[in-house]
């Protein structure tokens, strides 16, 4: 069995550790990200922070996670939203760029509290839009993520409007 040890005395907190039996995760994306996970991914892996370019997504985090056979090949970020929401979100883009698709984002209002999150599925955000994940609402100032294509070649998933995205850059089962 492999252990994944994470010491929190860094930040000023006793030492936990954090084990996971990675030869029965079925899906990373699932199964591993608990709450601590989502506020403070850092301290677990590496990280890319504010935004990922698909070229970037494409060559550092494409097939890094253990994901079940229908997500393979999504991206994976941590969200915090503007409206104190933290997630996660199964992210990719379409074959030919004109949207970012957000196959499943799993939302907890409070996780520190452990109320139980709210899922939304297969979300197409056109080029150059935002979308809200607290609302559920395409484009608009009050969005979370953006997806911003530059020239049609460069392009990104970026947080907005106060969000915080982070990327991890690596399995949790490394």
């Amino acid at each position: 069995m492999k252990r994944l040890i994470i010491a929190l005395a860094s930040l000023g907190l006793a030492a936990h550790t954090y084990a996971a039996d990675c030869n029965l995760v079925y899906d990373e994306f699932d199964s591993l990200m608990n709450k601590q996970f989502l506020i403070t991914p850092g301290i677990y892996t590496s990280v890319k922070e504010n935004r990922i370019s698909r070229s970037e997504y494409n060559s550092l985090q494409k097939g890094q996670f253990l994901l079940k056979a229908e997500n393979t090949g999504y991206g994976v970020a941590v969200v915090h939203t503007n409206k104190n929401t933290w997630g996660k979100l199964l992210y990719t883009w379409s074959s030919g760029g004109a949207e970012l698709i957000i196959k499943e984002a799993t939302l907890y209002g409070r996780v520190l509290d452990g109320y139980a999150p709210r899922t939304l599925r297969n979300i197409r955000i056109p080029s150059s839009y935002t979308y809200d994940l607290d609302t559920g609402t395409l484009g608009g100032a009050g969005g979370d993520i953006w997806f911003n294509n530059v020239d049609g070649n460069l392009m990104y998933l970026a947080e907005y409007g106060g969000a915080n995205l982070s990327f991890p850059m690596h399995s949790l089962c490394d």
